[in-house]
């Protein structure tokens, strides 16, 4: 009987481990087997079992191998291996962050505490480093104060960020067939063919309608509203000036999309509009306060191409080149008062006049 409890033991225990000169292969066993009943005992009353792996060591250094164990699905416990010598065996409970440890060999059962420390041989202390993470706060707040907090910075501004466009009254008549024109394709491109003549057209009704639909970017919305508003400019001589007040609004709700195909489509409208007639750049003037505070946010947004050839110059799409240009254009047509107000409202503007 007792021999084959002693065969048992010695056909289920490990064999010597490498390396570990002066350590018998029934002595190791022994004290495997002598580890594995006392963790047992300890831990009668558990719910579940985790299974261990046996140190097996190569030298003689210690030796500390983490996430190369099994852990519990219960509990959230994980095992780690480790030696601290040649034949050392240690079974130590550790709690970092929440989360217990159990560091050793032969096999334990979970329970909901920690066992007390069981300590077979002397050992070195483990080097435990907690994973701290730094929580970020906004400034001005009691979080700011605590230790291990970030600050982050204040949001960005968003001068330059692109504004989505409200539904146009130009769009809605355009769907239910209210404009007499009609696109019309041709060798040199894309233009509008008139129904009726552009002179007898009502100036009041269809040049503020075709002005709002400057913030059309979709086609055909975006071409109609442009090449409209070129045409009736064209046409109109003296029934242009009595409606200046009625444009204003959708030049600056044009203006304050930030979208940069909108800009540069009313700078050019802009230009078209103040040699279109006589006393159209002076009746602008009270309206510089509306108008001229995107483009002094919008003023010095040049390329810098280096010795490369940039071609929106040709196609007249460089937002800074376009802004300064139609600055000149009002300063010229603006009368005597037009420098000071365009200088008050952007400041680094200089007179073309004293170039």
């Amino acid at each position: 009987m007792k021999d084959k409890t002693t065969a048992s033991t010695n056909s289920n225990s490990n064999h010597c481990p490498q390396g570990v000169p002066g350590v018998g292969a029934q002595r190791w066993a022994r004290q495997n087997t002598r580890l594995t009943s006392q963790l047992r005992a300890e831990t009668k009353a558990a719910k579940h079992r985790i299974s261990f792996y046996e140190g097996k060591s190569s030298g003689h250094e210690r030796r500390v191998e983490e996430d190369g164990g099994e852990g519990c699905r219960v509990c959230g416990r994980s095992v780690i291996r480790s030696l601290t010598g040649p034949g050392t065996v240690a079974a130590v409970w550790l709690r970092q962050d929440s989360t217990t440890r159990l560091q050793g060999q032969g096999t334990r059962d979970c329970g909901s505490s920690p066992p007390r420390i069981s300590l077979f041989t002397s050992m070195k202390p483990l080097d435990i480093s907690k994973d701290r993470t730094q929580l970020e706060t906004k400034g001005f707040t009691v979080k700011a104060t605590m230790k291990n907090t970030v600050v982050v910075g204040p949001p960005a501004a968003g001068a330059f960020r692109e504004r989505p466009a409200k539904p146009t009254t130009f769009r809605k008549l355009y769907e239910r067939g209210e404009f007499p024109m009609a696109l019309e394709h041709n060798t040199t491109g894309n233009r509008i063919a008139w129904k009726v003549e552009i002179e007898k057209l009502d100036y009041h009704h269809y040049l503020p309608l075709f002005f709002d639909g400057l913030c059309e970017t979709a086609h055909p919305y975006g071409f109609f509203a442009c090449q409209g508003v070129h045409d009736l400019l064209e046409h109109g001589g003296a029934k242009i000036l009595p409606i200046i007040p009625q444009l204003i609004l959708p030049i600056k709700n044009a203006l304050n999309t930030r979208n940069r195909q909108v800009i540069c489509t009313t700078l050019k409208v802009l230009q078209h509009l103040v040699v279109s007639a006589e006393m159209v750049g002076e009746a602008l003037v009270p309206y510089y306060r509306q108008i001229l505070p995107v483009l002094n946010i919008f003023k010095n947004m040049n390329r810098n191409s280096g010795d490369g050839i940039d071609y929106s110059q040709q196609k007249r799409e460089n937002i800074g080149d376009l802004i300064q240009e139609t600055l000149e254009v009002l300063e010229c047509y603006g009368g005597p008062d037009a420098f000071i107000n365009i200088k008050y409202m952007v400041p680094t503007y200089e007179s073309c006049f004293l170039k």
